[in-house]
Protein backbone atom coordinates (compact mmCIF):
# COMPACT_ATOMS: atom_id res chain seq x y z
CA UNK A 1 0.00 0.00 0.00
CA UNK A 2 1.55 3.39 -0.67
CA UNK A 3 1.17 6.00 1.98
CA UNK A 4 2.04 8.99 0.22
CA UNK A 5 -0.49 11.77 0.03
CA UNK A 6 -2.95 11.62 -2.98
CA UNK A 7 -1.36 14.60 -5.39
CA UNK A 8 -3.77 16.03 -7.67
CA UNK A 9 -2.94 16.81 -11.56
CA UNK A 10 -4.54 18.77 -13.69
CA UNK A 11 -3.89 17.75 -17.72
CA UNK A 12 -4.64 20.91 -19.80
CA UNK A 13 -6.31 18.88 -22.93
CA UNK A 14 -7.86 19.88 -26.12
CA UNK A 15 -8.41 16.51 -27.68
CA UNK A 16 -5.67 17.64 -29.82
CA UNK A 17 -2.31 15.47 -31.01
CA UNK A 18 -0.76 18.13 -28.80
CA UNK A 19 -2.51 17.67 -25.79
CA UNK A 20 -2.66 13.61 -26.55
CA UNK A 21 1.10 14.14 -26.92
CA UNK A 22 0.72 16.01 -23.31
CA UNK A 23 -0.40 12.63 -21.98
CA UNK A 24 1.36 10.31 -23.00
CA UNK A 25 4.55 11.97 -21.49
CA UNK A 26 3.23 12.69 -18.61
CA UNK A 27 2.03 8.54 -18.55
CA UNK A 28 5.78 7.80 -19.29
CA UNK A 29 7.91 10.27 -17.63
CA UNK A 30 6.25 12.07 -14.71
CA UNK A 31 3.05 9.21 -13.36
CA UNK A 32 2.97 8.36 -10.04
CA UNK A 33 1.04 5.66 -8.06
CA UNK A 34 -0.38 8.36 -5.94
CA UNK A 35 -1.74 10.94 -8.28
CA UNK A 36 -5.17 11.80 -8.85
CA UNK A 37 -5.17 13.10 -12.32
CA UNK A 38 -7.85 15.42 -13.76
CA UNK A 39 -7.96 15.87 -17.24
CA UNK A 40 -9.46 19.26 -17.77
CA UNK A 41 -10.92 20.16 -21.14
CA UNK A 42 -12.19 23.44 -22.07
CA UNK A 43 -15.36 23.84 -24.24
CA UNK A 44 -16.37 26.71 -26.26
CA UNK A 45 -18.90 27.53 -28.08
CA UNK A 46 -17.53 29.63 -30.85
CA UNK A 47 -19.47 28.66 -33.72
CA UNK A 48 -22.77 29.73 -31.53
CA UNK A 49 -20.71 32.86 -30.29
CA UNK A 50 -19.87 33.58 -34.05
CA UNK A 51 -23.27 33.31 -35.30
CA UNK A 52 -25.24 34.45 -33.16
CA UNK A 53 -25.80 38.04 -34.99
CA UNK A 54 -28.92 39.62 -35.65
CA UNK A 55 -32.40 37.78 -35.62
CA UNK A 56 -31.92 34.04 -34.14
CA UNK A 57 -33.65 31.04 -35.19
CA UNK A 58 -34.16 28.39 -32.43
CA UNK A 59 -33.70 25.70 -34.71
CA UNK A 60 -30.25 27.06 -35.38
CA UNK A 61 -29.14 27.94 -32.81
CA UNK A 62 -30.17 24.17 -31.18
CA UNK A 63 -28.16 22.84 -34.41
CA UNK A 64 -24.93 25.06 -33.62
CA UNK A 65 -25.05 23.99 -30.21
CA UNK A 66 -25.31 20.46 -31.14
CA UNK A 67 -22.98 20.45 -33.66
CA UNK A 68 -20.66 22.40 -30.58
CA UNK A 69 -21.52 19.59 -28.71
CA UNK A 70 -21.03 16.63 -30.81
CA UNK A 71 -17.25 18.12 -31.60
CA UNK A 72 -16.46 18.25 -27.54
CA UNK A 73 -17.69 14.78 -27.06
CA UNK A 74 -15.39 13.53 -29.73
CA UNK A 75 -12.49 15.12 -28.21
CA UNK A 76 -13.42 13.91 -24.41
CA UNK A 77 -13.49 10.46 -26.21
CA UNK A 78 -9.85 10.81 -27.87
CA UNK A 79 -9.15 12.32 -24.38
CA UNK A 80 -9.98 9.36 -22.69
CA UNK A 81 -9.16 6.41 -25.25
CA UNK A 82 -5.56 8.07 -24.85
CA UNK A 83 -5.84 7.96 -20.69
CA UNK A 84 -7.01 4.25 -21.19
CA UNK A 85 -4.10 3.17 -23.38
CA UNK A 86 -2.13 4.97 -20.68
CA UNK A 87 -3.32 3.80 -18.09
CA UNK A 88 -4.04 6.74 -16.17
CA UNK A 89 -6.46 6.59 -13.38
CA UNK A 90 -8.11 10.02 -13.52
CA UNK A 91 -11.19 11.87 -14.40
CA UNK A 92 -12.37 14.46 -17.40
CA UNK A 93 -13.79 17.43 -16.19
CA UNK A 94 -15.20 19.95 -18.69
CA UNK A 95 -14.58 23.61 -17.96
CA UNK A 96 -15.97 26.56 -19.54
CA UNK A 97 -14.52 30.27 -20.80
CA UNK A 98 -10.93 30.88 -21.41
CA UNK A 99 -8.95 27.76 -21.43
CA UNK A 100 -6.40 29.34 -19.28
CA UNK A 101 -8.01 30.52 -16.87
CA UNK A 102 -10.53 28.41 -16.49
CA UNK A 103 -7.53 25.36 -15.96
CA UNK A 104 -6.39 27.56 -13.54
CA UNK A 105 -9.66 27.87 -11.73
CA UNK A 106 -10.13 24.22 -11.66
CA UNK A 107 -6.43 23.84 -10.19
CA UNK A 108 -7.00 26.15 -7.79
CA UNK A 109 -10.42 24.38 -6.95
CA UNK A 110 -8.57 21.09 -6.62
CA UNK A 111 -5.47 22.04 -5.17
CA UNK A 112 -3.07 20.40 -7.47
CA UNK A 113 0.04 19.98 -7.12
CA UNK A 114 0.61 20.83 -10.49
CA UNK A 115 -0.35 21.14 -14.12
CA UNK A 116 1.02 19.01 -17.54
CA UNK A 117 -0.12 21.43 -20.97
CA UNK A 118 1.02 20.37 -24.55
CA UNK A 119 2.41 22.98 -26.52
CA UNK A 120 2.66 23.84 -30.28
CA UNK A 121 5.59 25.77 -30.57
CA UNK A 122 4.30 28.83 -32.12
CA UNK A 123 6.35 31.35 -33.31
CA UNK A 124 6.76 34.72 -31.57
CA UNK A 125 4.27 36.60 -34.13
CA UNK A 126 1.55 33.95 -33.53
CA UNK A 127 1.81 33.48 -29.89
CA UNK A 128 1.22 37.02 -30.23
CA UNK A 129 -1.94 37.19 -32.78
CA UNK A 130 -3.13 33.77 -31.44
CA UNK A 131 -2.04 33.20 -27.74
CA UNK A 132 -1.08 30.52 -25.55
CA UNK A 133 -2.80 28.72 -22.97
CA UNK A 134 1.27 26.83 -21.99
CA UNK A 135 2.33 30.86 -22.10
CA UNK A 136 -0.41 32.25 -19.98
CA UNK A 137 -0.31 29.50 -17.37
CA UNK A 138 3.29 29.34 -17.11
CA UNK A 139 3.20 33.82 -15.97
CA UNK A 140 -0.27 32.97 -14.48
CA UNK A 141 -0.07 29.74 -12.13
CA UNK A 142 0.94 29.18 -8.50
CA UNK A 143 1.57 25.45 -8.79
CA UNK A 144 4.62 24.20 -11.30
CA UNK A 145 3.51 23.95 -14.65
CA UNK A 146 5.08 21.28 -16.97
CA UNK A 147 4.72 22.07 -20.87
CA UNK A 148 5.26 19.19 -23.57
CA UNK A 149 6.45 20.31 -26.60
CA UNK A 150 5.91 18.02 -28.97
CA UNK A 151 8.72 17.38 -31.70
CA UNK A 152 7.66 19.08 -35.33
Amino acid sequence: MDDRKISVVILGVDGSDVSLFAIKKYSEELMESNHHVVAVLVGERTDVAFNAIGPLDKSLVKALIDAEEQKISEKISRVKTCMDECKIKGQIVRAYGEPGPAILDKATELKASFIVTGSRGLGKLRKTLLGSVSSYLLHHAHVPIVVCKMPS
